[in-house]
């Protein structure tokens, strides 16, 4: 599903797969209703992000995504500093 995530009638055939191991393996269908529920909370892909920044100049760190999943931390200079470190430059974000 990943390589074609619009294809229905592959969709359709894993769902009955899915359904039909389920039926005839207990432990397999515990396990797919544990993933199930946490994976109906997820929503991926269903909005139209735009992401804009323009004009002036930026001091501090910039995200721009539809869905993150996780935590993201920078590393940014002290409070005060006007310029990068040696070596640093204009290197874009810095995830850690």
């Amino acid at each position: 599903m990943e390589e074609a995530p619009a294809d229905q009638p592959r969709a359709q055939a894993l769902s009955q797969a899915l359904a039909a191991r389920a039926a005839a393996d207990g432990d397999f269908r515990s396990d797919l209703g544990q993933w199930h529920e946490p994976a109906m909370t997820l929503r991926v892909g269903e909005g139209r992000t735009t992401n804009h920044i323009s004009g002036g100049t930026f001091h501090g760190p910039a995200v721009l995504a539809e869905n993150i999943s996780g935590g993201l931390t920078f590393t940014t200079p002290a409070s005060g500093s006007t310029s990068p470190r040696d070596g640093e430059g204009d290197r874009g974000p810095h995830f850690q």
